[in-house]
């Protein structure tokens, strides 16, 4: 019986961050705000020809970390093997996107408020 509720209590808050979500992705194409997701942001971090790569290999596992700095604006992304662990944008006066897969309740794919992204 506890596994049934577990499960449903998991499905409704999956349900909830979709449309919660989704919600986000209208209200920004609405209002033209400019968004991007987690997933968008790594792949822009780590396709970009100024992005410096550190590997390290851990008990068998590859990380990838990156880090790069554009106008003024700190990227870094950490990857275990092809799993993004940990996205951090900022500038020097705010932090933009924190993600971090362990705590974040979102998924890779929600839109953030984000400026758009440049090569």
């Amino acid at each position: 019986m506890k596994n049934l509720v577990d499960n449903m209590i998991h499905k409704a808050k999956v349900t909830y961050n979709q449309a919660n979500a989704k919600m986000k992705e209208r209200f920004y194409d609405m209002t033209g705000t400019t968004s991007a997701s987690v997933k968008e942001i790594a792949d822009f971090i780590k396709n970009h020809p100024d992005s410096k790569l550190n590997k390290k290999n851990y008990l068998g596992l590859q990380f990838s970390f990156y880090k790069m700095e554009l106008r003024g604006i700190h990227y870094y992304l950490e990857l275990k093997d092809s799993s993004i662990l940990q996205v951090d944008v900022h500038d020097q006066n705010e932090q933009i996107v924190a993600y971090r897969s362990y705590r974040d309740k979102y998924s890779l794919h929600t839109p953030i408020k984000f400026p758009a992204l440049e090569k």
